[in-house]
């Protein structure tokens, strides 16, 4: 394709950035580990959890430990439980975040290329975007399971980048975890902090994203004043 120098791609995270899924996820989680006996986390430990992929969310939920990986069978048997209940209760209690519509809305307005990317398997982030009524924002939507890669690699955000027929440096990624920031740095992007979701803002600030912010419609002023095809502000 060929590069657009004048175009530029807004590339979200899901959890923790647009939606608050937390809630949902904590219940399928409890209900799972307390199948095999083993006392569920707080919901508070679970958005810690959040944002590489539901295979480390349950390992980490079963080890209490943000780095642990759990017995084989264990995690096999728990990890179908957790798939089976959250098919059925992905979006009870899950709901978008202020200004997620209105943010997504004035940046289509705008022109801006808007992409998903997210590391939550592919077949509840399309149903979750759906019943939140936010699918019709995101003309490309990747999940975890859509390539061989997942964030922190960079392939996703790359991937929107090629579809796009821009470069890298024209593409800003806005998420909450260390993950989001991380998958930017190594796809050579920018990045936006939302400081609402389910990150450490210790971690965040190591990883030196573009800018950090309290609410998704900040955005809107700070995409103007970027220089595209860096990864700077203009002063």
């Amino acid at each position: 394709m060929n590069v657009s120098p004048d175009g530029c791609a807004i590339i979200f995270d899901l959890d923790g950035t647009l939606v608050d899924s937390a809630p949902d996820i904590a219940v399928s989680v409890a209900y799972a580990v307390q199948l095999v006996g083993k006392q569920p986390p707080s919901l508070e430990t679970i958005k810690g959890y959040i944002g590489n992929g539901a295979d480390r969310l349950i390992h980490r939920s079963l080890t209490n430990d943000h780095n642990g990986v759990a017995d084989i069978a264990l995690f096999i048997k728990v990890r179908a439980y957790f798939f089976e209940h959250y098919g059925e209760n992905f979006c009870r209690y899950s709901t978008p975040y202020i200004d997620v519509d209105q943010t997504l809305t004035e940046l289509c307005n705008r022109d801006y290329k808007l992409a998903c990317v997210t590391n939550k398997p592919n077949r509840f982030t399309d149903g979750l975007l759906r019943h939140l009524g936010l699918d019709h924002f995101f003309p490309v939507v990747l999940s975890g399971d859509t390539l061989d890669e997942k964030k922190p690699a960079p392939n996703q955000l790359l991937y929107v980048a090629n579809h796009y027929g821009i470069t890298p440096g024209h593409c800003v990624m806005v998420g909450d975890t260390r993950t989001d920031i991380l998958a930017a740095k190594n796809a050579n992007m920018s990045s936006v902090y939302v400081t609402y979701g389910y990150g450490n803002i210790t971690d965040i600030e190591l990883n030196d994203p573009l800018a950090i912010v309290d609410s998704l419609s900040e955005i809107v002023d700070l995409l103007p004043n970027m220089r595209l095809g860096t990864v700077g502000i203009k002063t």
